[in-house]
């Protein structure tokens, strides 16, 4: 039987949002655009802008699990 790898996920702050890595990797971040905007980049590509943190985060990770 297969065991499941598990994957952490580290958020760190930066300068203009956070960061998400895994080991060494940056997999996304998510850049204030405004008072009430979010902005996800994965690989230094804008993918979608939302008005909720949460949201921005899910996506990011989402984006990351879809992409292994």
């Amino acid at each position: 039987m297969r065991k499941k790898k598990e994957t952490e996920i580290q958020i760190s702050d930066s300068n203009d949002g956070v960061v998400l890595t895994v080991g060494k990797k940056t997999v996304a971040e998510i850049k204030n655009a405004s008072d009430d905007a979010f902005e996800v980049l994965v690989n230094g590509k804008h993918i979608k802008t939302f008005k909720a943190y949460p949201d921005a985060l899910e996506e990011a990770i989402k984006t990351y699990n879809l992409a292994l």
